[in-house]
């Protein structure tokens, strides 16, 4: 059906994960490209977009508060189109609008690659509905080949950031860990065409991005095929390391399963390969690491931390968990905060289970511990790690470090412009990943600086500008 295309103004809200946040970005330069201008005021827009997140329940109630709000408002007689994109969308579907008949518009992930024309649907009064086909059933090659597109002509120059940009070499997730519904809202496990991938990172090398990050819901287990050719992971990254401009090359999110040594090696023979690996423990404990369907154990993933430290010098590791997680035992928790500090981590981020509909551990096991002990043993596990961090920066006072600068720090952004001398406080990463905050000129912003660290908390360094 063809439908007569209405420019808007597009607010458009990111919750999530870092695959997300590209989702958007693809999705704004598509949308632009249809006509419409994006908006960061929701009351001014002539459509209002979420895309959405379900890996927990918070990220998820954020959107329903925001649903009812924009529902007064059309009570109200303001005129504006009402969107769910992304994971919510896949897993609550058509259900979602029946509980809130004011969102006019529910798209998944897989199906961004037609918004424009949904958005055209919503805009002659038509519910527009397009979700991803549930697993075991047939895969759509149309959406499939939009979305490849979408990655693909991406406009270069409409990253976030100047110096920065994601490239997504794999999709989906087909590991199962029984408290993660991203396998059913994200679909089964594909790897990108390596040639599609080179051929996006130097269209955005070319373009003055200088530190490209891989993503994937498990991005180490990036596996393409054709015929008898078959591409690694560490041969993908030696192959985007020659590119052209190519300053910093980072990877998350990484499966412990999936790192062999060739991966290690390639990060410590690829000299633009940062130092610095996000790897999921969940947790220290063998018994719920069986529950969660992880795979290995925690003799596994010590090993994984001994090896890399071995091979990779000066790596920098960060890790996730979950607490209260069923059948968590006192012994269970107290392995965690083991293994966060043997691992010694950079940082860790800690969540308190809730059970997500659809996922094995909502349907097999009792959400047991309760709210109170989950809400303590996650402030434990963060002082834990709050001791761990500290002494990790720590480390640091008194070296000197490379630092891409992000631009103004928080409360610089507060503050009406630089200082009179053209100064103002600057935040950057290091290679590792550290949160640097120092002073220096305010046009450094998307260049790289040597400062050198004076002090350190558990999640900043701070220095000075090195002459």
């Amino acid at each position: 059906m063809c439908v007569e295309s209405f420019p808007m103004k597009v607010y458009l809200e990111t919750l999530g994960c870092q695959m997300n946040r590209l989702d958007s970005e693809l999705v704004a330069t598509t949308l632009r490209r249809a006509g419409h201008e994006m908006t960061d005021d929701p009351k001014t827009a002539d459509a209002v977009l979420y895309n959405t997140c379900s890996v927990r329940r918070h990220a998820e109630n954020k959107v329903y508060s925001r649903i009812g709000a924009h529902g007064q408002r059309k009570k109200a007689g303001v005129k504006v189109i009402l969107g769910v994109l992304g994971c919510m969308a896949q897993r609550e579907g058509q259900a979602l609008h029946r509980r809130y008949p004011q969102v006019d518009l529910i798209c998944a992930p897989g199906q961004l690659g037609g918004l424009a024309e949904m958005l055209d649907q919503a805009a002659i009064g038509q519910f527009a509905l397009a979700l991803d086909p549930a697993r075991g059933e047939s895969r759509d090659l149309g959406s499939e080949a939009d979305m490849d597109r979408m990655d693909f002509t991406r406009d270069p120059h409409a990253t976030p950031h100047s110096a920065q940009a994601f490239v997504r070499v794999t999709r989906g997730c087909d590991n199962f860990c029984t408290y993660c519904i991203v396998p059913f809202v994200r679909g089964p496990e594909r790897s990108r065409d390596p040639q599609q991938i080179l051929e996006e990172v130097r269209r955005l090398t070319d373009a003055g991005r200088s530190e490209i990050t891989l993503l994937g819901q498990t991005v180490n287990r990036y596996r393409w095929q054709n015929g008898e050719t078959t591409v690694r992971f560490s041969d993908l990254l030696a192959r985007i390391s020659d590119t052209p401009g190519l300053r910093r090359l980072r990877f998350v999110t990484s499966h412990p399963l999936d790192f062999g040594n060739d991966v290690l090696e390639a990060m410590r023979d690829l000299s633009n390969v940062c130092e610095y690996i996000h790897c999921p423990a969940q947790s220290g404990s063998d018994a719920v690491l069986a529950r969660m369907n992880r795979k290995y154990t925690r003799a596994q993933y010590d090993d994984l931390v001994d090896r890399t430290r071995s091979i990779v010098p000066g790596v920098v590791l960060a890790g996730d968990f979950i607490v209260g997680f069923p059948g968590e035992t006192e012994d269970d928790h107290e392995a965690s905060a083991d293994l966060i500090r043997r691992s010694g981590y950079k940082n860790s981020f800690v969540f308190k289970y809730s059970p997500r509909p659809g996922t094995a551990a909502a349907k097999r096991f009792a959400d047991d511990v309760p709210l109170p002990v989950k809400k303590r043993r996650n402030n434990e596990l963060l002082a834990v790690q709050e001791q761990v961090g500290l002494a990790h920066h720590r480390g640091y006072v008194g070296r000197c470090v490379e630092v891409l600068v992000e631009g103004p720090s928080p409360r610089a952004d507060k503050l009406q412009g630089p200082a009179p001398d053209g100064t103002a406080q600057l935040v950057g990463r290091t290679r590792g990943d550290h949160i640097v905050v120092f002073d220096a000129p305010a046009d450094l912003a998307g260049r790289y600086a040597n400062v050198r660290i004076t002090d350190a908390t558990s999640l900043t360094l701070f220095g000075e500008l090195s002459k």
